[in-house]
């Protein structure tokens, strides 16, 4: 079993910690061999790595359209490099290095980036992997694993391809027509919006911060999302059988509580009543949620750390008409208390309920009667580091997660990463596997966002603090693709943005 784009993997029959193969080590050889195998067979024909999708990522050629013969053959270089066990070269250079060598290779993406930034201290960690002249610049050292990656699937998609390090994970999200992939078409819709805006990359972002262009950017980046959610609110309203329960779901550090927020307001023009669940105010007492084998922390990640029937009864009585105290989560560690007063809604009121595992068909084991609406929320990022390394999705939520950790929930860098891999078993077996049974997807990802997060990195995650060399190593990593960008101060960020959800300063109330 494989955790995809989380940086972890793990088995069934040994825990998340057992850390034996990064999915980043996987996919980051396999975007080498490819780079060589297509410049050997489409030789001067530039590729974009466009972004994730479940055990791999999607590309496409620049200025043409690659045929199915052609893939074969770069699939059949890339197998015969696997059977060689063609050896990669991992060199740490001075930066001036580095630009020679992609000026040599005519790479005007990487060049674009490391200009872009203007580094005035030689930057730590900037790795080139190549196989004789063909080489990715990369944030980290790769240890390659040609057993696993034998199985790597190299098919046509689209306009381009899809380059699959984990077919396993790949069979197990995406739809048997892939086609049809709201996941995807999630990406693809970002992307074009991002085309628009002439924004694709680091390098790009760097380019409109320093022109001083940034105010109006994050104007039009929050006016993108507004939009999209009172599209979701329309067609919640239009939607056939009438559904006043809405599950709001996705992974964590998605921003779920201030998209419930946003959809909230927009019902609200559109002149219904709203009331906002979370799945927080569920939890089981601490005493009742089992630990950890291996650490000893207690598991919150998981679906059975849920009092699901004291949910179900409770929403059945508030779509009934009846008069409901609701359960209230305190993180006292006692459990669900009912509040003071009694909530009833009329029957013009739509339910949000939000959490990680609105889509889990467990959580409606006695509500699949009553209509209903799902909504998955995730940080779809668009934005790559080069032309050829997409930021991974779980880099994006993780980063996101820190900073939040941080600042609101007194947690040091050490203690979340300590609690990723919990996370990452949860989100494969109950929450990716379900988000293609979503009616809609919202891309909670601003393109500006991680800018924001470089300048809170120096004050929250020194490496020096790490607890061990894992987590070290770790938060360097996270670092360094921070430190490739020019770092934004959030004065101008407006209250409403799910940004704020993660660095404070919202308009909406968080319990």
């Amino acid at each position: 079993m494989n955790f995809q784009d989380t940086g972890l993997y793990t088995t069934d029959s040994k825990p998340p910690e057992a850390l034996k193969q990064s999915f980043r080590n996987l996919m980051e050889p396999l975007l080498v061999l490819f780079n060589k195998a297509a410049g050997m067979v489409l030789k001067n024909k530039q590729f974009y790595i466009a972004y994730s999708i479940p055990g791999g990522v999607y590309g496409y050629f620049k200025n043409h359209s690659v045929s199915t013969g052609e893939l074969e053959a770069i699939a059949g270089r890339i197998r015969k490099m696997i059977g060689q066990r063609e050896n990669f070269r991992h060199e740490m250079l001075p930066l001036e290095k580095i630009l020679r060598y992609f000026e040599a290779n005519q790479r005007k993406d990487v060049i674009h980036l490391i200009k872009s930034k203007s580094f005035e201290t030689e930057p730590e960690g900037l790795r080139l992997a190549h196989l004789n002249g063909f080489g990715e610049l990369l944030l980290n050292h790769i240890q390659k694993n040609y057993r696993q990656l034998e199985s790597f699937r190299l098919i046509p998609f689209h306009k381009g391809f899809f380059l699959i390090a984990d077919p396993d994970f790949f069979d197990r999200v995406m739809p048997p027509k892939p086609e049809t992939s709201k996941y995807f078409h999630g990406f693809e819709e970002t992307e074009q919006t991002m085309m628009h805006l002439g924004i694709g990359s680091f390098a790009e972002l760097n380019d409109i911060i320093r022109q001083e262009r940034l105010p109006e950017f994050i104007k039009l980046s929050e006016a993108w999302q507004a939009r999209r959610i009172s599209l979701i609110a329309e067609n919640i309203l239009n939607h056939p059988g009438n559904p006043r329960l809405v599950f709001l779901a996705g992974p964590t550090s998605s921003g779920k509580t201030t998209s419930a927020n946003r959809l909230a307001i927009e019902l609200k023009v559109m002149k219904k009543e709203v009331l906002i669940l979370s799945l927080d105010n569920y939890y089981h007492p601490h005493s009742a949620i089992p630990d950890d084998p291996v650490t000893g922390i207690k598991n919150f990640e998981q679906i059975t750390a849920l009092n699901l029937e004291l949910f179900n009864k409770e929403i059945s009585e508030l779509l009934d008409g009846k008069e409901v105290y609701l359960s209230r989560y305190h993180f006292d560690g006692r459990g669900a208390r009912p509040d003071k007063n009694p909530t009833r809604i009329s029957p013009d009121t739509y339910i949000i309920v939000e959490g990680i595992h609105g889509l889990n068909p467990e959580l409606w084991d006695k509500t699949m009667e009553i209509p209903s609406y799902r909504l998955y929320v995730s940080a779809l990022s668009t934005l790559n580091i080069h032309d050829h390394l997409p930021l991974s999705t779980s880099d994006h939520r993780l980063i996101r997660r820190l900073v939040r950790d941080h600042l609101f929930r007194g947690y040091s860098f050490n203690e979340t990463i300590r609690r990723w891999p919990d996370v990452v078993q949860n989100e494969y077996h109950s929450i990716f596997p379900f988000q293609e049974s979503a009616h809609a997807i919202f891309n909670s990802a601003l393109i500006y966002e991680l800018a924001v997060f470089a300048h809170y990195a120096p004050a929250i995650a020194d490496p020096e603090k790490a607890e061990n060399e894992q987590i070290r190593e770790e938060i360097k990593r996270l670092n360094r693709i921070l430190s490739l960008l020019i770092p934004i101060n959030p004065l101008d960020i407006p209250p409403t943005s799910i940004l704020r959800e993660f660095i404070g300063g919202s308009s909406f109330q968080y319990s």
